[in-house]
């Protein structure tokens, strides 16, 4: 008798055992917090590459990050921003071919489609190669389309000053905001455009050319074109188009 409750007893205890283990009550586990490397992050095209910084501080946010140091090799994506203090410059290329240097406590986000929202500051834009389309500079005043051309723009801190667009060789449109028609300047060419301006004819006919010898003065003292460690590509055509002025 005393064998048989003992037998009883030991199978209640391996029921009770298999009601834990066979499947119908999971064993509950503590939850483990992912750590913030572990968490995936939307992949980043590349939009750009710093090319070379000029003195410093020359700064870039990534993804809307805070600014850390720009550096010769950093990648860039679309929304990112770079921008230079004092006497920094800085230089970047497209990955589709065109290439700005900026300064003048400069700041510039790169957009998609080839374009430069530009906001202050001084930048000289070119084209290398032959890219799917025109490059456009986004000002506070308008938008300035390169061609296959070298052009300059320039925005003073005071927002009520006009913005300089230049074109150093080549054809530069320009359409200011609320305008449904362009500007267009040749090599030589400068327009001072101010914020609300749209009468086109009007604009067309304030465009100045500068004589060669201002160009040429320009030239030699500009940061932007004479300050960096390789030379300007597009010089030579630059060059060329001062001598057709008068």
């Amino acid at each position: 008798m005393v064998t048989s409750l003992r037998g009883f007893a030991l199978g209640m205890v391996a029921l009770v055992g298999l009601g834990h283990c066979d499947g119908s009550q999971p064993l509950s586990r503590p939850t483990v917090p992912l750590r913030p490397e572990t968490i995936a992050s939307p992949a980043r095209t590349r939009a750009a590459t710093v090319q070379e910084v000029v003195a410093r501080p020359v700064w870039v946010s990534l993804a809307q990050g805070p600014p850390t140091a720009a550096y010769a090799g950093l990648e860039m994506a679309y929304g990112d921003q770079i921008r230079t203090e004092d006497q920094a410059l800085a230089e970047g290329q497209l990955v589709t071919g065109p290439v700005f240097r900026i300064g003048g406590n400069a700041s510039l986000t790169l957009r998609p489609n080839q374009q430069l929202q530009f906001d202050a500051g001084q930048m000289i834009t070119w084209v290398e190669g032959q890219p799917p389309g025109p490059v456009e500079i986004l000002t506070p005043v308008g938008i300035a389309g390169l061609r296959g051309t070298t052009a300059f723009v320039n925005i003073p801190p005071d927002p009520q000053a006009p913005v300089e667009i230049f074109s150093w060789e080549g054809e530069v449109s320009i359409r200011p905001n609320g305008a449904r028609s362009e500007i267009i300047l040749t090599s030589g060419e400068q327009l001072l455009l101010r914020l609300g301006e749209q009468d086109v004819a009007a604009l067309q006919a304030r465009v100045r050319r500068l004589d060669r010898a201002t160009a040429r003065q320009r030239l030699s003292n500009s940061p932007l074109i004479n300050d960096f460690s390789q030379p300007l590509p597009t010089r030579p055509q630059i060059e060329a188009a001062l001598e057709r002025l008068e």
